[in-house]
């Protein structure tokens, strides 16, 4: 299966920040970010994005369970796949910003070139 580039994205300019984690959670970040083949840096935004998008869906009273984010996912990547949906449509139909929609997008790419995101805990 493979997933049609968003016909319309908007690049977002992105900052560092320092952030301050314990030591065992660095070493577990550490072995999830080389069982996926990625900085643990990169793993570490990805987290902070996966977190940072559960928060702010809460406080805008959006769904935020785990089966509700499947849901999302999965009809992002059916609709991207099978129907061509660009990343508006998307948006707007399932009700998340565009940017959630880009995020899924980017991550299943991200997911189908470097062989998943399984695996480390």
């Amino acid at each position: 299966m493979s997933v049609a580039p968003p016909r319309h994205r908007r690049m977002h300019k992105t900052v560092g920040i320092t952030l301050t984690v314990p030591e065992r959670a660095k070493e577990t970040l550490d072995k999830q970010a080389a069982a996926r083949g990625m900085t643990s840096s990169r793993w570490a935004g990805l987290v902070f994005d996966m977190g940072f998008a559960a928060i702010c869906a809460r406080e805008k009273s959006m769904p935020i369970t785990d089966a509700d984010l499947d849901a999302i996912v999965g009809a992002t990547l059916l609709l991207t796949s099978e129907k061509g949906w660009d990343t508006a449509s998307l948006s707007k139909k399932l009700g998340v910003s565009e940017a959630v929609v880009s995020r899924i997008l980017d991550g299943w790419r991200e997911y189908r070139r470097g062989g998943g995101f399984g695996g480390g805990a």
